[in-house]
């Protein structure tokens, strides 16, 4: 499970934030696609971890960004990152 999570995180690593006023629907698409795959990771991890209602109910809790070096701490980190890039993209467009 660990490799399969940082096979979909490494995927974020391409993706850096440069600036320009154009808009570019390709990349607000790429970034999209991230977040789904980083939120389904950390969903699935938080369900793991707390059962099927893990996300409703520490999502804003500490224990919804897990332990350093965890896999839910990983895939916390990884949708975090995903907002962020998605955030930006969308005010470009």
């Amino acid at each position: 499970m660990v490799w399969r999570t940082s096979r979909k995180i490494g995927t974020l690593r391409g993706m850096n934030t440069q600036s320009s006023t154009s808009p570019d629907l390709g990349r607000l698409a790429l970034t999209e696609n991230a977040l789904a795959a980083a939120d389904s990771l950390w969903r699935a991890e938080m369900r793991r971890n707390y059962g099927p209602d893990g996300v409703l109910i520490y999502a804003y809790a500490p224990e919804g960004q897990g332990g350093l070096g965890t896999p839910l701490r990983r895939s916390y980190e990884a949708r975090r990152v995903a907002v962020a890039l998605w955030r930006h993209e969308r005010r470009r467009s």
